[in-house]
């Protein structure tokens, strides 16, 4: 058998309710020739059957105890053949051209390590909130690092400057990502194709959903990991606090009130927003959220307005 030109790294844990949409979206590509290696990362719902129940050659399965994001990729990508790496996540849905447009796009640029693209992204339940604008050429993308400048699972890159950069840092719990692709950046051009070659599905564990201080915490973090490849043992602490508290309250209440935002100021859904901010107010009931509630009721005209303010005061 031929080496294939591509190798899809997919880690699962707990993705039943996503999982079958998940893997149908890359076997369904109009490139076909890749390797899709799947972690089981000790899913303790029906996830492995569900990887299981497909019979396609393409498939490799790797299944382990949980060990988190960044180990459970490490192991997935030290097992691939290829000089191409596809991230994919469980709970996303890959559009049928996106394997094919980044392998083109990385064999016919050389000097480019890592292109990711724009994106679709989508609730819980799948309806669609809003499209993202991401930044595309190296000059910008460079403009907002440290920051990621990429949709972690939107993204194509080279195996050998993932390996010269140090890999997925195992000891962040949190932005590994972010870690990764700066670190990477220091070896090559980077680019976002303009096309939305995904269905991003935003859930109530998104990073963006945190507090301010919480995210400054973050981003502190993450430029130490970038500088010295290590952090300290109060800094790993901290994340730890990020990961055991997924499903609390007020998590999936800042959740219905960031996707009302969102149909606000991207998508200007009105109704969709008032929906998530009575789910969000039912949750936890705060003085914000009924100010939200009182500029949903605005002309879509002036909500605009609004927004285009706020943003130019930022």
């Amino acid at each position: 058998m031929s080496i294939p030109k591509i190798s899809v790294v997919m880690p699962v844990y707990n993705a039943e309710k996503y999982l079958r949409e998940s893997i149908d979206s890359i076997l369904n590509q109009t490139f076909k020739d890749f390797e899709f290696i799947i972690i089981n990362d000790g899913s303790t719902d029906s996830s492995l059957e569900i990887i299981k129940y497909y019979n396609d050659s393409r498939i490799h399965i790797v299944d382990q105890d949980n060990t988190g994001l960044a180990k459970a990729l490490n192991n997935g990508i030290a097992l691939s053949t290829t000089e191409f790496i596809a991230r994919m996540d469980a709970d996303d849905i890959a559009m049928p051209e996106r394997l094919g447009k980044q392998y083109h796009f990385l064999s016919n640029n050389p000097k480019y390590i890592i292109v990711g693209s724009n994106a679709e992204n989508i609730d819980v339940d799948g309806n669609y909130v809003y499209t993202t604008s991401q930044k595309i050429t190296d000059n910008n993308l460079r403009g907002m690092l440290p920051c990621t400048p990429f949709i972690h699972p939107s993204v194509m890159f080279r195996k050998d400057i993932y390996y010269k950069a140090g890999k997925y840092p195992e000891y962040m719990l949190k932005a590994q990502d972010t870690v990764l692709f700066n670190r990477m950046a220091k070896f090559g051009k980077i680019a976002n194709l303009p096309e939305s070659l995904m269905k991003y599905r935003i859930v109530p564990t998104s990073n963006s959903l945190r507090s301010r201080e919480g995210r400054k915490r973050i981003h502190a973090i993450t430029s130490k990991a970038i500088l010295k490849n290590e952090i300290s043992s109060d800094d790993y602490e901290f994340l730890k606090t990020l990961t055991s508290n997924r499903n609390s309250k007020e998590r999936l209440a800042n959740y219905h009130l960031h996707l009302a935002k969102k149909y606000l100021w991207n998508n200007y859904n009105s109704r969709l927003a008032r929906e998530n901010i009575f789910k969000s107010f039912k949750i936890k009931k705060r003085i914000n959220t009924v100010g939200f509630l009182l500029i949903s009721l605005l002309p879509k005209n002036l909500i605009v307005y609004l927004y285009k303010k706020f943003r130019n005061k930022k």
